[in-house]
């Protein structure tokens, strides 16, 4: 799994505080020349409500994929469904109208302010 997804999927499950077996994966292949690492950014509201809703739909796509990680039974098979997970992650985050860089880096400012991390919070319960 190429290290950029890694970082995706970890800052996704950390960012509510969920246990990410996905996140933790690890690739038999050679990762090349790692990207990178998310910048910090100062979300707007409208950021933020966007954050919210792929937040939340990405909680979904971890829930559908966790059992079938669990239950593969090679590498190849667990690098397929990571890659497949990976591919519906990405798709999300951006139908939300972020960017992968945008959500990574939303996830980086809410770890660190917990006021900003209480109102995407709050835009979850909302919606």
């Amino acid at each position: 799994m190429p290290q950029n997804m890694k970082a995706f999927i970890a800052a996704a499950a950390i960012s509510f505080g969920l246990a990410a077996p996905i996140a933790h994966a690890q690739s038999t292949a050679p990762v090349p020349s790692a990207p990178p690492a998310p910048q910090i950014i100062e979300p707007s509201d409208q950021q933020l409500d966007q954050y919210a809703t792929a937040a939340q739909q990405l909680t979904v796509v971890a829930a559908d994929y966790q059992p079938k990680l669990e239950a593969a039974t090679d590498d190849q098979a667990r690098q397929n469904i990571m890659r497949e997970a990976d591919g519906k992650m990405v798709a999300v985050v951006e139908k939300s109208g972020l960017s992968v860089d945008q959500y990574n880096g939303i996830s980086l400012a809410i770890q660190q302010d917990p006021t900003l991390r209480q109102q995407v919070e709050q835009r979850i319960k909302t919606k």
